[in-house]
């Protein structure tokens, strides 16, 4: 009965946020149980267009650091934040949900590139790149 509730639940939230958040706690806990390394996820360009390993484009996003209270947290402000914004702002409007994903993270992508750093792992700014346009679409809304 309560896997139902459970289940129901998940299902109710907005697909991108699911989809998004989902990834985001699989990728983790697949760090957490070593079937990976942090070292296979993080955006490297040389190994991205020499090598081909395309999946460090999108997997940069997805690891928040070892399981734990920070963990925690992220997961909350992740899952409220892009949960509000798709069932406010972006009502009716995956698409451009999605393209504001995908814009997001080539912005800080292409920043981070041209600060000539060697590897990026961008969870922290993904977070508040949520946080930051949930706050301009509610603007007398506290963030809690």
């Amino acid at each position: 009965m309560a896997y139902q509730s459970l289940r129901l639940e998940y299902l109710q939230i907005p697909p991108v946020s699911r989809a998004y958040t989902t990834a985001c706690v699989l990728t983790t806990a697949a760090v957490q149980l070593e079937l990976i390394t942090p070292f296979q996820l993080y955006f490297n360009p040389e190994l991205i267009f020499k090598h081909f390993q395309i999946w460090r484009l999108i997997t940069n996003f997805l690891f928040f650091g070892p399981v734990g209270f920070n963990f925690l947290f992220n997961m909350i402000f992740l899952y409220r934040y892009c949960r509000m914004l798709e069932e406010g702002s972006f009502r009716g409007r995956t698409a451009d949900f999605v393209f504001m994903f995908l814009f997001g993270g080539f912005l800080m992508t292409r920043l981070d590139r041209m600060s000539k750093s060697e590897e990026l792992l961008t969870q922290g700014l993904q977070l508040d790149t949520y946080i930051f346009s949930w706050k301009m679409c509610f603007p007398i809304s506290l963030v809690e």
